[in-house]
Parts: structure tokens; C-alpha cells; sequence
């Protein structure tokens, strides 16, 4: 049903078999097909490209591009990044439904099935999900694929099967990490959970464990830094130094840099407090908790499972992701708190054990204004397209 909605949806301007101008994974996939890291082509948008030495790049990390790397073969640079986009995220709402299957399974958080349909189609249809899953481009794809791989972590690490857990997970988190850095901090609440569940285990057949999460994170760290460094000459350079930011942007990123505690009171006011009439920022509304009211659920499961040594380090899990996102420079130009999906998965397993005991009747009500919500927002990106 996802898949089905997000390609109609991104049918909608009559534009769903043309890549958007920001398409920008399908010129990287191009280059790396071609043996090459610098842009090859170029696409006539250039909106936070990196100019560097003569050179174009892309500061995103590559696993997006090296996923698409078959259909670029066969179709070109001017394949269609809103049908990807729009597949991988409908296969992000499977893994939600998944991760929150294997949490009831292992008794961590469970849920009635009623209760986690509910919770998957908010997630579906009453997210920023149903805003970036339809519209391609370069940044929220990227953004998918990220969730997709921490979620794929996470359904790894519950799936009970001794070393493969910690294998598999540090597989995903490295993934994760060629997709988007920071989405390792996620990887926090799901380290504790493993070493918890294990704790009785031998000592060496812990610390074999834990190489085999690490591992695999860690050779991912390796390549990212030499692909910075064969490009940049510095492998902590993601290009972000040289990219053509939003001229809106350029004095603050002068004046402040790329992250600051200068834009924190900003970005925490379109993040959580923001109604999602406040359009201030053509339609950058934000309020996580007002647009998607069941994630209430969060906050209300942290005072009644406040003695669950488990809920804190969720809870320090979400400080984490969210200290980057907080300090960047911009909350994010697109309607709904875009940069909080970085910290949805954890905020999704507190809200499960949140909701456990939420009447139906109200969980129906909180469903039917979040799809509201976002559809209203999903007509004002279509009435209002601003990049």
C-alpha cells in the first residue's frame, strides 16, 4: 500500500519517469561505473554540489549511488530517482513493521498487532516519510536509505541467533554509516541491548561478539576516509568545505560555520514546538509531536518505564543523533521535521512501549490527524515546490 500511494503521489505533477534536478546519486553511480570519483556529468542544478580543484563531487557519502549502480548501467543518469526513492521507502515501512514484530516476539516491547498496524501506517502516511518517499532528490534519499539500514540493524540485533546478531547489526550500521555518518549514534541503545542480553556469557565469547559488530563498522569508517582522502586529500573531508550552499545560508555558514549552538534555539523551535500551520519557511512547519501525535507516546513511555535502565539508553540514544542534527545549519527546507527521521527508530520503540495500554479509539483519532497532517503538507510541496 506504501509503494502504491508514494509512486501516485509522485505521479502527481506528470513527472514520476524523469529524474528531478537534484537526481544526483544516478551522476554518482555514472562515475563510479566509469572507474572515476569526480562527476563525470553535470547536471544543469547545482545546488550543494562541492567544487574542488577543477572538480565536482557530491559530499553525500556513496552507498545510495553504489545501490543504484545497475539501474544507471542500464538506464542512464536520467533514470527516474522517485521511483527508487519511493521502493526504498516503501521497504522502510516493511522493516518498521518487521523491528516492531520482533520487538512483541521477544517480549522488549510488546504490542498487539491492532496496535502495530496502527503504528506502521502513522509511520507510512502520517510521517515525514509520506513527504520524502514521494519526491526523490538527492537528500531525501539519502535520508531512506539511512533509516532503512539502521532499521535493517536493529530487526538484525532481535533476531536472537548469538554472534550473527552482532555481525549482522554491524553490517547495517556500517551501511548506515556510508550513507549517513551520524546514524551510528543509533547504535548506542541497540549496543547496550546486546551486551545486556549476553551478559552471562563467557568473557571471551563477548569480546568476539563485539569485534564482530565493531568490525564491519570500522572497515566502512576505513573506506569512507580513503574515498575522502583520494578526493579531498583529508579523510575527515566530506567536501562540505566547498559546496555550493542555499544562498539564503552563506552568511550564516561566514559567520558561524556549517554546525554551531548559534542555530540550536532555532532548529529545536521548528523541530518540536512549530505547528504544522507555521509556515514561516514556506512551508517548513516542524513540531514532531503535533504532526505525528502518536509518538507521545515516547515521552509518556520514558515517566512510566523510568526505572528500565533499557528506556535510558534509548533516551541517550535520541540525545546523540539529535545533537548534530540540532547544531546544523538549517532545520531543514521541506515541510515537517526532515532530520528527525535520523532518530525515529528509537523514538519508535519507546512509543511502542508507550502506547501498550492507549485505548484503540484514541489511537485511531492520533492516526487520522497525523495522515492529515501530511497530506495537507503533501499538497503544499506539490502548490509550493521551493528547490
Amino acid at each position: 500500500m506504501a509503494l502504491v500511494v508514494y509512486l501516485l503521489r509522485a505521479a502527481l505533477p506528470g513527472s514520476l519517469f524523469q529524474a528531478s534536478r537534484a537526481s544526483y546519486f544516478n551522476y554518482l553511480a555514472d562515475v563510479f561505473l566509469h572507474r572515476s570519483l569526480s562527476l563525470r556529468l553535470h547536471p544543469s542544478y547545482q545546488l550543494d554540489l562541492v567544487n574542488y580543484a577543477g572538480e565536482q563531487y557530491l559530499y553525500w557519502p556513496p552507498l545510495p549511488a553504489i545501490l543504484i549502480m545497475p539501474l544507471v548501467a542500464l538506464f542512464g543518469v536520467g533514470m527516474s530517482d522517485l521511483i527508487y526513492t519511493a521502493i526504498f521507502g516503501a521497504i522502510t515501512v516493511a522493516l518498521v513493521a518487521r523491528m516492531l514484530a520482533l520487538l512483541d516476539e521477544i517480549n522488549l516491547a510488546p504490542l498487539s498487532i491492532e496496535r502495530r498496524g496502527l503504528l506502521v501506517a502513522t509511520i507510512a502516511f502520517g510521517s515525514v516519510l509520506f513527504i520524502l518517499a514521494p519526491y526523490g532528490r538527492v537528500w531525501y534519499t539519502s535520508q531512506i536509505v539511512g533509516w532503512g539500514c539502521v532499521l535493517l540493524a536493529i530487526a538484525a540485533a532481535l533476531k536472537q541467533r548469538g554472534r550473527w546478531d552482532y555481525f549482522l547489526a554491524g553490517l547495517a550500521f556500517a551501511c548506515a554509516a556510508l550513507t549517513r555518518v551520524p546514524l551510528l549514534l543509533n547504535g548506542v541503545w541497540v549496543a547496550y541491548y546486546l551486551l545486556q542480553r549476553d551478559w552471562g556469557r563467557p568473557a571471551r565469547w563477548r569480546v568476539g561478539a563485539i569485534l564482530c559488530g565493531i568490525i564491519p563498522v570500522l572497515v566502512a569508517l576505513v573506506l569512507l576516509g580513503w574515498y575522502n582522502a583520494a578526493r579531498f586529500g583529508n579523510p575527515l573531508e566530506m567536501g562540505t568545505t566547498w559546496h555550493n550552499i542555499d544562498l539564503s545560508l552563506r552568511g550564516d555558514l561566514a559567520r558561524y560555520g556549517l554546525f554551531s549552538l548559534h542555530y540550536l534555539p532555532v532548529n529545536l523551535y521548528y523541530h518540536f514546538v512549530a505547528s504544522p500551520l507555521d509556515i514561516y519557511y514556506r512551508g517548513m512547519a516542524g513540531g514532531l509531536f503535533w504532526m505525528t501525535p502518536v509518538l507521545f507516546g515516547a515521552p509518556y513511555a520514558i515517566w512510566r518505564w523510568r526505572h528500565r535502565p533499557l528506556v535510558w539508553s534509548l533516551v541517550l540514544t535520541c540525545a546523540l543523533v539529535y545533537l548534530p542534527i540540532g547544531l546544523v545549519i538549517s532545520p531543514g527546507n521541506i515541510y515537517g521535521p526532515r532530520y528527525l527521521l535520523d532518530l525515529m527508530p528509537p523514538l519508535l520503540v519507546l512509543t511502542a512501549l508507550g502506547i501498550q495500554r492507549w485505548r484503540m479509539g484514541l489511537l485511531h483519532i492520533l492516526l487520522l490527524i497525523s495522515c492529515a497532517v501530511y497530506a495537507f503538507g503533501s499538497i503544499l510541496t506539490l502548490l509550493l515546490p521551493y528547490s
